[in-house]
């Protein structure tokens, strides 16, 4: 009897182990090969590969999905949603989605990559930001992230750690019939391309994002380590893929996160909210959240007054 409890006991732990970041690092890609754009904030300045879309648009693998002055929302083809920024690009892969400028909000089991570190996840809520210099922060919001970084050496902010996203010499112009927009007379939805006469357009585009040509190499084999991450944590890398620092987030950092524009001013639901929310409260009890749902704002006990 002895040794069966025994023997119970180590199948649980390996079972347990299963479910940490030791099963997590080595987890399968989540393809993510289509994004569709439902839902667009603060105007209308939403485009892939350089064509201003309406909602319900979808964009394929190796097509680029970036905001001006306004926000998206996007459902990927696994379901994951994510949320853009505003001046933020990513670009689709079939195994990750790259983030190469600005913000994104990842909600569900949606693999990611940046110019030199690789993202694993299962089901968990994070936050990526790439500043201008390429610098990245990566804040776990709740769940688990496995980031593995590659050698830092000279141009590696110039590479992709996706294979997949092979090198593209041409983005395609607007006009660009594999663009997928809900609607229309034309076969499958397809964007007609800009009216000849020099007319006004609706779908036009904008010149002040990066132009067609843009160089993506691929990224060398050798990798770095890998460092999981956890809820309530943030890792920073630089430009060459070199890790710098991993902080606590404090409720303040956090809840900057979920009054920012991430969060703020969405219809469209968010899949894992309730677990975001939840994880704050883990993380810290007691300690209230005005204006988000969910979470109570602390009261403040009424002093006795004295005649």
């Amino acid at each position: 009897m002895a040794n069966m409890a025994i023997a119970w006991t180590r199948r649980l732990l390996g079972l347990a182990l299963l479910g940490s970041g030791a099963g997590l690092v080595g987890s399968p890609a989540i393809a993510a090969d289509q994004a569709t754009i439902v839902e667009i904030l603060d105007g209308n300045q939403v485009f892939i590969n350089n064509r201003q879309v309406p909602i319900n648009s979808r964009a394929n693998r190796d097509q680029v999905v970036r905001t001006g002055a306004s926000r998206t929302q996007l459902r990927f083809s696994d379901q994951a949603i994510g949320r853009l920024g505003q001046q933020s690009v990513i670009k689709i892969g079939s195994r990750c989605f790259q983030i190469s400028r600005g913000q994104i909000l990842i909600s569900g089991p949606q693999n990611g990559c940046t110019k030199s570190a690789r993202l694993s996840v299962r089901g968990t809520n994070y936050v990526v930001e790439v500043a201008e210099d390429g610098t990245t922060n990566i804040s776990v919001l709740e769940g688990q992230v496995a980031v593995t970084t590659f050698k830092g050496q000279p141009g590696a902010g110039d590479t992709n750690p996706d294979p997949t996203l092979t090198t593209n010499p041409n983005l395609k112009e607007p006009g660009d019939p594999t663009i997928q927009v809900p609607g229309g007379n034309n076969p499958a939805g397809q964007i007609p391309a800009p009216p000849s006469n020099g007319g006004a357009s609706s779908l036009s585009t904008d010149p002040t994002l990066t132009e067609p040509g843009d160089p993506i190499e691929t990224f060398p084999e050798s990798e770095g380590e890998t460092v999981v991450l956890q809820a309530g944590q943030q890792l920073q890398l630089s430009p060459e893929g070199v890790l710098l620092t991993i902080l606590q987030l404090t409720a303040g950092d956090f809840a900057g996160l979920l009054q920012g524009q991430l969060f703020s001013g969405y219809q469209e639901p968010l899949p894992g909210l309730s677990s975001i929310l939840n994880q704050y409260q883990i993380l810290f009890p007691g300690v209230g959240l005005p204006g988000i749902p969910g979470i109570p704002t602390p009261s403040v006990p009424r002093l006795p007054f004295f005649f």
